[in-house]
């Protein structure tokens, strides 16, 4: 069985442990966890398997921005670039980019601009 790992704070205090899954198996089959459990509500949709590259989340995270404005930096693409693939301008881009879901005809165009799938993108 592996180590127990601690996470710590800035100044060193333990706050939480990782620990082997074999243990925690042991421990809640020991226990009552129910109380540390809640429910969360759930209703599925054509796009749960879909998937997106952590690095594309973490410009959405930082830079908040929208996922599909996320997708044309991780490409590194300028606005000026996608305006013209779009035939737009850059302040039509910039624009579109503060919308979190543009219109079906927009987000198929930047699929294939950022060779994505439209469900990756918002």
């Amino acid at each position: 069985m592996s180590a127990i790992q601690f996470l710590t704070d800035a100044e060193g205090n333990r706050i939480s442990a990782v620990i082997p899954i074999e243990l925690f198996n042991r421990l809640a089959a020991e226990s009552e966890l129910d109380e540390f459990f809640e429910s969360v509500p759930f209703e599925s949709d054509d796009n749960d398997d879909e998937t997106i590259p952590d690095a594309v989340v973490d410009i959405r995270h930082y830079k908040n921005v929208p996922l599909h404005a996320a997708w044309r930096i991780f490409r590194g693409y300028s606005q000026e670039y996608v305006a013209e693939a779009l035939g737009i301008t850059q302040a039509g881009v910039s624009n579109m980019e503060k919308r979190v879901k543009p219109q079906k005809a927009t987000l198929e165009k930047l699929a294939c601009i950022y060779d994505c799938r439209v469900a990756q993108l918002y």
